[in-house]
C-alpha cells in the first residue's frame, strides 16, 4: 500500500511543540490528514485548536502493521517529539 505522509506540528498546553506524523492512504487530502491531527490532540490531552500546521512531506511504501492500522482506522499517527509515550 503506497500512503502519504502529513508532518505536523502543535503547540502543547505547557507551550512545548508536539510533533508527528498522519500517515494516510495515498490519494488522501489535507482535510482528512489535519482532522485525524485534531482527533490525536484530543486523544493526548491537547486541544484540538493546538494545531500548528499538517503538511504534506513525501509518499512512501507501508511496512505491513501501518498498512493494518490503516485499513482498519483509516489514518496512522507517528509520534516523533513532545507526545506522551503511550
Amino acid at each position: 500500500m503506497e500512503i502519504d505522509v502529513y508532518d505536523t506540528f502543535a503547540s502543547s498546553k505547557k507551550g512545548n511543540t508536539i510533533h508527528f506524523d498522519v500517515l494516510l492512504p495515498s490519494g488522501g487530502n489535507k482535510e482528512d490528514a489535519s482532522k485525524y491531527a485534531r482527533v490525536f490532540l484530543e486523544k493526548i490531552g491537547e486541544a484540538a485548536e493546538a494545531l500548528d500546521s499538517c503538511k504534506f512531506c513525501h509518499s512512501e511504501k507501508a511496512d505491513a502493521e501501518v498498512e493494518k492500522q490503516i485499513q482498519s482506522d483509516g489514518h496512522y499517527i507517528v509520534p516523533i517529539d513532545g507526545c506522551p509515550d503511550n
